[in-house]
């Protein structure tokens, strides 16, 4: 680091390093493929269901979804859309809505409960009301650099040397770490 910092200029290792790693884990965790990562359970406390929905609460260490399945759905579902995706949009028309064969799931922020704040739900389509079978429901959650999958070093490296060579300025520098982090990445499709 000393190297690449301008003469006078402090730049603490810690105070500057740990929040780029944190904030590279976090985007390492939403690019790498799926069957990489450790899925953790999303609890079913707070459910609601209602019009042929569910609406799960968004665990507040989400990073992306991993697989949500109900026991009528004919697939699983391992991307949440949102409000503004056209496949959310087409959900009022009721010829063409999620089915059991055609699950949605979207992340909303809504109030289920008069006088309670909105909150961020997995709204769930088409699915049983209560008393039916416990779905699959997974997700990614954020997570420690150093509690990654081993594989991922090398990404979260050439990532994170990336954003620091950029913040002292070294664009040239910069670039080329990225381009290390993205061929990784692409390496990491192919194992």
């Amino acid at each position: 680091m000393d190297e690449y910092t301008p003469d006078g200029v402090a730049l603490p290792f810690e105070e500057t390093i740990g929040p780029i790693l944190d904030e590279c884990a976090r985007e390492i965790l939403e690019k790498t493929p799926l069957p990489l990562l450790t899925p953790s359970i999303i609890p079913f406390e707070g459910v609601i269901y209602k019009s042929d929905k569910a609406y799960i609460p968004v665990p507040s260490d989400y990073v992306r979804l991993y697989e949500i399945k109900f026991p009528l759905w004919k697939k699983s579902i391992r991307r949440a859309i949102s409000t503004q995706d056209d496949e959310y949009k087409i959900q009022e028309n009721e010829y063409i809505k999620a089915g059991y064969s055609r699950p949605v799931v979207a992340i909303v922020t809504t109030s289920l409960t008069a006088g309670d704040p909105p909150g961020k739900y997995f709204e769930c389509a088409k699915v049983l009301s209560e008393g039916a079978p416990t779905p699959i429901a997974l997700y990614v959650k954020t997570d420690k650099p150093e509690n990654l999958n081993d594989i991922l070093s090398d990404p979260l490296t050439w990532l994170c040397a990336s954003k620091v060579l950029g913040i002292v300025n070294q664009i040239d520098a910069a670039k080329l770490a990225y381009d290390q982090f993205t061929s990784s990445m692409e390496g990491l499709v192919i194992t």
